[in-house]
């Protein structure tokens, strides 16, 4: 509340109002299936990744399906329809197997990583055109102690380079970070993970890019074994481990996603711990400070259970979906707010040929509408693509009292804009006015004299 001018009103008692815009129910919104995967052989199968989107289309992979079972990348119109194969995988030496992650496109080109195929079978980069040629294997990860092996995770494409995880590989078998070049040379280990009690071990996940540094979550090491938060410089400089995590109770444990950053905020999921044992949504600080738990996972019908993926943030809200949990146990999509006050199950999924069931990746985000796959359900139970639609508004807003030494501050976020303060002096029958004074950084201070007057933001 930096430079808060003070100003003159007649007020003895300040009351709070609530924003006036209400989050929309889960009710008014819409879930489709765009897709049903049919499999082997001329369809995917069990997808366990997400979706990107580019001019139109939508490209994704699925860990099982196409000509040899082994998996596919695709592509398909945002409508559902158009869903081609534009490459197979096949197990055999130089061909990737399983993808279980996303893809990243630069230009026309889609690059992607599988956990098992190559030479040795231990997981591979490769990448592939938009019009199903030049299918290329860039590197075959050859694991410990030099290289890394069998990743769980996308790549991130950074001034035409490529980076990534390994869940194993490097010298104790442990993980590592990677970095090479887009068309498959200059591979170069960035870090290798050691472990409990100062490292994290067993990556997941992506990696995400701000300004040049890299944030992540490994999914066991620091002290108590449970996973850790970590970031680094690009150029692979700077390791730090931002956070160590505690386990049950108080925290999560067991990351197995990637982290969302919003400003200076990182939000992530955990697959186990919290009050539950469930895992938890959970929020902190770039610089490691700030640890919140914003939920942890209940499962049964009203909750999901053990998130494997990363949250989308839309509107102020945190979507995400879980694999377990639910009215079928089938999985959920859920919504919680920033400050972790609201939490909602957007959609339970049912299983069967007209829902999906079980989903281990994440959610993409187009304009008002939300995109996702599921492992299973659908026509032939071998997973679908679907979407959300009609998404509520942001969260509404509560103003802040703070009463000290004859002055009353009401405040408000500073993220929130596009809103209107108006008062009220009697809440039974007097009528709500613009408030006129001046407002300086999202406050406005009162000196009390007498009466009441109660304060609200007016969404459009």
């Amino acid at each position: 509340m930096n430079n808060v001018q003070r100003i003159r009103s007649s007020i003895l008692k300040i009351t709070a109002g609530l924003a006036m815009a209400v989050a929309t129910t889960a009710s008014a919104q819409t879930f489709s299936l765009l897709h049903s995967f049919a499999g082997v052989p001329n369809d995917g199968a069990n997808p366990m990744g997400s979706l990107i989107l580019s001019n139109g289309t939508l490209y994704g992979m699925t860990s099982q399906g196409g000509v040899a079972g082994s998996g596919v990348v695709f592509k398909m119109n945002t409508n559902g329809s158009g869903c081609t194969n534009l490459h197979s995988f096949s197990a055999y030496a130089g061909n990737g197997e399983s993808p279980n992650a996303g893809l990243v496109l630069s230009g026309s080109t889609l690059y992607g990583l599988t956990p098992a195929g190559s030479s040795i079978g231990l997981g591979l980069v490769f990448r592939e055109n938009i019009n199903a040629s030049g299918y290329t294997n860039l590197h075959s990860f050859a694991g410990a102690p030099k290289d890394g092996a069998i990743p769980y995770g996308s790549l991130t494409l950074a001034n035409g380079k490529l980076y990534g995880l390994t869940m194993h590989g490097g010298t104790n078998d442990l993980g590592l970070l990677f970095r090479m070049n887009a068309d498959g040379i200059g591979y170069t280990n960035l870090h290798v993970f050691v472990g409990y009690p100062s490292d994290g071990g067993y990556p997941m996940g992506d990696l995400i890019l701000s300004g040049t540094t890299f944030y992540g979550m490994a999914s066991e090491g620091g002290p108590g074994n449970f996973g850790t938060v970590f970031r680094l410089n690009i150029d692979g400089t700077g390791y730090t481990n931002l956070h160590s995590f505690a386990g049950y109770p108080s925290e999560g444990s067991g990351p197995a996603g990637s982290l969302t950053l919003d400003g200076s905020t990182l939000y992530g999921m955990t697959q186990q711990g919290g009050a539950n044992m469930k895992g938890t949504v959970f929020k902190m600080n770039t610089d490691g400070s700030g640890y919140t738990n914003l939920h942890s996972f209940a499962g049964g019908a009203g909750d999901g259970a053990s998130p494997q993926g990363s949250l989308t943030l839309v509107n102020g809200w945190l979507y995400g979906m879980t694999p377990f949990g639910g009215a079928s146990d089938y999985g959920v999509v859920f919504r919680v707010s920033t400050d972790g006050s609201s939490y909602t199950n957007f959609h339970s999924f049912a299983g069967g040929a007209g829902d999906g069931a079980t989903p281990y990746g994440s959610l993409m985000l187009s304009g008002s509408t939300i995109y996702g796959m599921t492992y299973y359900g659908g026509t032939n139970n071998e997973g679908v693509v679907f979407t959300l639609s009609n998404l509520p508004p942001a969260p509404p807003t509560s103003l802040t009292i703070i009463y000290t030494n004859n002055q009353a501050i009401v405040s408000w976020p500073s993220s929130v804009s596009g809103c209107t303060l108006q008062t009220n002096n009697d809440l039974t029958k007097g009528t709500w006015s613009n408030y006129t004074g001046p407002i300086i950084s999202n406050a406005v201070t009162n000196s009390p004299t007498k009466g009441n007057l109660f304060f609200r933001l007016r969404y459009p």
